[in-house]
C-alpha cells in the first residue's frame, strides 16, 4: 500500500484498449457521475455506490437469488423472479448462485496498488506502442484523491495517462491533477445551456469555461463531440461550437463520436429508461468534419 492509499470505486479495468489514446491501453472505469446523459453507454457509472444489475431476459426463474436474498429484494411473485431494487443492499449474495448471470455485481472498492499491480502487467505494450493508462467512467474527477494517487502512481512508473471527463469539475481544486496527466479528453455535448441541462442535467457553463482554461496551458486537450440525429446535428449548434473551439480555446483537436446504441441493455439492468436515438448519416459527419477543418480545428480519429 502506498502512504494514504485511498480506496476508490471502479467498475471495470479494460485491458488492450484502443480506442482511448494513444497505442495499447489500459482503460479504469471509475463509478459515480454528476450527469445523466440520456445516451450514455454506461448508465452503470452513474451511482457511486456497487450495485446489482438485473438482466430480467436471461432469468430462468430458478429462485436461487430469493432463497438467499436477506432483505426481499429478490424474490417470487407469480411464478417469476422480482427484483425490488429499492430493498437491495447489494451484499452480492444472489449474484453468486445465479446460473444464469441474470444477476451481476457493478462496481468494487479498490485500492491504489490494486488498480497498478493489474496495469503494470501490461507496461511493456504500452511502451512498445506508444500507449498507457485511460481514466474514465464515470467521471474520474469524481473521486479526486482516489484519481490524484493513481496518477501520481502511474507517473512514477513510467506510464503515460490520459483521462475522459465530461469537464464538469472544479478546475482550480484538480489542476495538480491534470498537470501531471498526458492527454485530456473532454466532452461537449451541446453548446446550448439550456438544452445541456435539459439532456445532461446539468448545464455547459463550468464545462466551456474549463476548457478554455485548460486549452490554454495544458499541452493536449482533445475535444469529444457525441453526434446525435436531432440532438446536436445542427447548422447552427456546429458552427457555434466552431466559433467558440477557434476564438476561446487552443485544443488539441476534435473527436466525432456517432452515437450507437451499445448500451441499451444495461439501462433495464440498472432499473432506468432507455431513449432511443440514433446517428446523423455520413453526410452530415462529413460537412461537420469539413467545417471543423475549414477553421484550422484538427479531427481526430483513435479508433
Amino acid at each position: 500500500m502506498r502512504r494514504s492509499d485511498p480506496e476508490g470505486t471502479i467498475f471495470q479495468i479494460q485491458r488492450w484498449s484502443v480506442n482511448d489514446g494513444d497505442g495499447i491501453r489500459s482503460t479504469v472505469f471509475f463509478k459515480g457521475c454528476p450527469l445523466r446523459c440520456q445516451w450514455c453507454a454506461n448508465p452503470e457509472s452513474w451511482r457511486h455506490e456497487v450495485e446489482i444489475l438485473f438482466f430480467a431476459d436471461r432469468c430462468t426463474g430458478c429462485g436461487r437469488c430469493a432463497a438467499v436474498c436477506s432483505t426481499g429484494a429478490s424474490r417470487i411473485a407469480d411464478g417469476q423472479v422480482c427484483f425490488e431494487r429499492e430493498q437491495c443492499s447489494a451484499c452480492g449474495a444472489c449474484t453468486s448462485v445465479c446460473p444464469a448471470g441474470a444477476k451481476n455485481a457493478m462496481g468494487k472498492a479498490v485500492s491504489v496498488a490494486d488498480v497498478l499491480k493489474t496495469i503494470k502487467r501490461d507496461a511493456v505494450f504500452y511502451r512498445e506502442s506508444g500507449g498507457g493508462v485511460t481514466f474514465s467512467g464515470g467521471e474520474p474527477f469524481a473521486q479526486p484523491s482516489f484519481l490524484r494517487q493513481l496518477v501520481s502512481a502511474c507517473h512514477e512508473n513510467g506510464i503515460a495517462t490520459a483521462v475522459e471527463t465530461s469537464g464538469f469539475f472544479d478546475l482550480a481544486a484538480v489542476q495538480d491533477i491534470l498537470e501531471m496527466i498526458d492527454c485530456v479528453f473532454v466532452d461537449i455535448k451541446h453548446m446550448d445551456e439550456a438544452q445541456h441541462k435539459m439532456l445532461t442535467g446539468v448545464g455547459n457553463r463550468t464545462i466551456l469555461a474549463n476548457i478554455a482554461a485548460l486549452s490554454q496551458w495544458h499541452p493536449r486537450v482533445i475535444v469529444r463531440v457525441p453526434l446525435i440525429r436531432g440532438i446536436n446535428d445542427s447548422e447552427e449548434n456546429f458552427r457555434t461550437l466552431c466559433a467558440f473551439l477557434k476564438a476561446e480555446t487552443r485544443v488539441s483537436g476534435v473527436e466525432l463520436l456517432p452515437y450507437h446504441d451499445y448500451g441499451q441493455a444495461k439501462y433495464e439492468a440498472v432499473g432506468a429508461g432507455f431513449h432511443t436515438f440514433s446517428a446523423p448519416d455520413d453526410e452530415t459527419i462529413a460537412r461537420f468534419q469539413q467545417l471543423l477543418e475549414s477553421q484550422g480545428i484538427p479531427v481526430l480519429d483513435f479508433k
